[in-house]
């Protein structure tokens, strides 16, 4: 539904979130007025069951054949229950658009987003080295002790492959690249690295089939061999230097595993054989849109990916769709536990606020018009005092496009309950099932005073008291031989 709402009616993502919750909320209407009405039968019955639960509470199985009797009657516990839970199918549907939204909203195909994953992988790790290469002298005097670490660390890496590539990949026609001219985001750059990277993997598994990965290369790692070589080395600088020479950096790697876990890595099955093995992360389209989006220095990454993968259709839809993520100055692609900073925060707070606010006006709601019920209805509590922490915990930790439905879907919710107070007043359907209840359960004894009813030992006409009494003990000494208990007669009853 998502999908016609931004393509048909509004192309952008948090205005088609907000008229996707009001057509949910209009269809499910029906349901949430028989919850109301049903609430209300719920207080005829919520007496009853607590004189059984205080009355049995000591046989939990004579407790629960009452109270099935109780549900033949009318009675429902559960009713409560169905708007929670497809309040929570809807959520992780959103939730499954947010993270996806190559695929739900612009219909993107499943080839063309791995490929467009892998290709946001080479540009952002051609983007890593590229960046770092490109800081000025007055920014490298402005970083603090780790930064400069860090920015040394991928910048001799960054020298450490394009060695590697002009002296194993270089073909006819191809010229050697270095550090001076590698300082653009271009194609051209992007096929170096992806090139430099496939190579290293490739060679490594000549050598060994164990060597699958740019993480278990000699250039990524110390191998066994060269750890025994380094302990060999008594001098600090020594061991520094090697250590530079045979393995990358601390910032290098980190920023590797970054990549990993955003879209996936390049793994070897043969030694022309390296294909690319798509991280599990539910959140790689989004990584990969934010690659495609990003402008850095007046750079727009886009231009780095090829037109085998994004051809210039699905480019502009693609760029569309990255603008029309952003509703309010707010990402709905980006998850506020990583970005804590404003207007992000503002989603996860207004979710849980709102939350509350609805939890006031049920719980007052209840407590004025259905007390008994307010008390018995043990799963309307978890949805009372669970949702807002909650809603407090997914806001946090999904897209802020998820946490976004679910602070609109409680602003409906608060409306809609208001409206239907006012509509279908609690108190007045209370009475009316509590007269429906009694009509149904009357006991009708017209018949049973016209036919007379005689005791078979004296002759008597019994009366309707009599035969009711007898009835109420054999129906008394039955549950007793059912549940072994002994059973006395009482004639003065």
């Amino acid at each position: 539904m998502l999908y016609a709402i931004y393509n048909f009616i509004c192309k952008n993502v948090g205005v088609a979130i907000i008229l996707f919750t009001f057509i949910i909320k209009a269809a499910l209407l029906p349901i949430y007025i028989k919850q109301q009405k049903d609430t209300a039968k719920s207080a005829v019955f919520a007496p009853k069951v607590r004189d059984i639960q205080t009355k049995y509470k000591n046989n939990p199985q004579k407790q629960q054949d009452e109270l099935q009797k109780l549900q033949q009657q009318g009675y429902k516990p559960y009713s409560g229950c169905l708007p929670m839970l497809l309040s929570f199918l809807i959520l992780f549907g959103v939730i499954d658009v947010v993270y996806k939204p190559l695929t739900h909203i612009i219909h993107t195909s499943g080839e063309q987003v791995s490929a467009m994953v892998e290709e946001a992988y080479n540009v952002d790790m051609t983007a890593m080295f590229v960046n770092e290469i490109n800081l000025s002298d007055e920014e490298i005097s402005k970083l603090d002790e780790k930064g400069l670490s860090r920015h040394n660390d991928i910048v001799r890496d960054a020298k450490k492959i394009l060695e590697y590539y002009n002296k194993n990949c270089l073909t006819d026609g191809k010229t050697t690249v270095d550090i001076a001219n590698f300082k653009s985001i271009s194609l051209d750059n992007v096929k170096v690295m992806n090139t430099a990277v496939k190579k290293i993997i490739a060679d490594e598994y000549a050598k060994d089939v164990n060597m699958t990965m740019l993480t278990n290369t000699d250039m990524y790692k110390l191998t066994d061999a060269e750890k025994k070589e380094l302990d060999a080395i008594q001098a600090a600088d020594e061991k520094a230097a090697y250590r530079e020479k045979h393995c990358f950096g601390d910032g290098t790697v980190a920023l590797f595993n970054t990549l990993n876990n955003h879209y996936g890595y390049y793994k070897a099955t043969g030694t022309d054989t390296i294909p690319f093995v798509a991280s599990s992360s539910l959140q790689r389209e989004l990584y990969a849109l934010e690659c495609y989006g990003t402008v850095k220095n007046g750079v727009a990454y886009k231009d780095a990916f090829s037109e085998r993968v994004v051809n210039d259709n699905l480019r502009g839809q693609i760029t569309e769709l990255y603008d029309n993520l952003n509703f309010l100055g707010i990402p709905l692609g980006q998850v506020p536990m990583e970005h804590m900073g404003f207007p992000m925060i503002l989603v996860p707070i207004l979710s849980f606020l709102l939350a509350l606010v609805q939890t006031f006006i049920s719980n007052r709601n209840m407590a004025q018009n259905n007390p008994d019920t307010a008390k018995t209805t043990g799963c309307m509590k978890v949805m009372m005092y669970g949702m807002p922490l909650i809603s407090l915990w997914i806001s946090f930790s999904v897209p802020a496009g998820a946490g976004f439905y679910w602070a609109i879907s409680y602003v409906f919710g608060i409306i809609q309950t208001i409206v239907l107070n006012k509509l279908y007043n609690p108190a007045a359907l209370r009475e009316k099932a509590l007269a429906e209840y009694e009509l149904k359960n009357k006991v009708v004894t017209v018949e049973a005073v016209k036919e007379k009813v005689v005791d078979e030992e004296t002759g008597e006409v019994l009366t309707q008291k009599e035969i009711n009494r007898r009835k109420l003990a054999e129906a008394r000494k039955a549950d007793a031989l059912k549940y072994g208990e002994e059973y006395k007669d009482d004639d003065d009853e």
